[in-house]
């Protein structure tokens, strides 16, 4: 599932292709995956353009010159793609804008868990939908605050986009292995330590994978990415990388680096 690095990809991609162009048509081959009646979209979307986007986690926010927001989500398969000629369309592009400058964009969405929706306010929604600010520009200090009432494992807690929005499974085993915390380590028992070194650990690995464009292979040779698997070997340590279930999720740990 794209998390915040891939996100933030598609951002940059969309930033750099299809804003300021004026919308003349849009086809949508699955309305299931609008969360508002197509005329919606067509109504407030056709003849305008979007003009600038902002994301929050997973949640990328596109602004118009019309009264409303555009959101899109893009689930586990979802990614952009902006082409010119029509019959060029992507075969899983069930979402497609044309523009005045004859391109057009398609939402690629292979597994149809993506989703387009129409807002009014980017803050009222991020309040509504229990948003916290996104990971990459959250504070310490908020961080600290909303880990102070919790009483679980910080796996669960990484996961939890109230507290972290964008940090998906793949980056809180990542955040947790640089941070050498066992994933099921109750917040209870952290110190504030503990605290900073998982809130640095994941400033690390935000980064990282930004600088990467989320190119697994070019992460640095001691990124759990490289051996996150069952059975895997441990840079650090040299012992076995373990799989566990927390919150119902897959996770992989090193126990000789990441004790509980």
């Amino acid at each position: 599932m794209p998390e915040l690095p891939e996100v933030h990809g598609y951002k940059v991609y969309i930033d750099s292709t299809i804003l300021h162009k004026t919308i003349i048509s849009m086809d949508c081959r699955d309305k299931k995956l609008l969360k508002k009646a197509y005329g919606d979209f067509e109504k407030f979307l056709v003849s305008e353009q979007l003009t600038s986007t902002q994301r929050i986690g997973k949640y990328l926010f596109v602004n118009t010159t019309g009264p409303k927001v555009l959101v899109m989500h893009f689930g586990m398969t979802g990614r952009p793609n902006y082409y010119k000629e029509a019959d060029d369309r992507p075969k899983f592009g069930h979402i497609v804008l044309a523009f005045d400058n004859n391109f057009h964009f398609a939402f690629e969405n292979k597994r149809k868990f993506g989703w387009w929706d129409l807002i009014d306010s980017i803050a009222d929604y991020k309040e509504e939908h229990g948003l916290s600010d996104d990971a990459r520009e959250l504070s310490f200090e908020d961080f600290k605050n909303s880990l102070s009432t919790r009483k679980t494992d910080i796996k669960k807690v990484l996961l939890d986009q109230s507290v972290a929005a964008g940090v998906g499974n793949w980056m809180a085993d990542e955040i947790l292995y640089q941070a050498k915390m066992h994933p099921q380590k109750k917040i209870e028992n952290m110190t504030e330590t503990d605290v900073k070194a998982v809130f640095d650990a994941m400033k690390k690995v935000i980064e990282v994978a930004i600088e990467n464009d989320a190119h697994y292979d070019s992460f640095p040779e001691d990124f759990l990415m490289h051996f996150r698997k069952k059975e895997g070997t441990c840079f650090h340590t040299g012992g076995p990388i373990e799989k566990i279930k927390v919150g119902g999720r897959a996770t992989y740990f090193s126990p000789k680096r990441q004790e509980k």
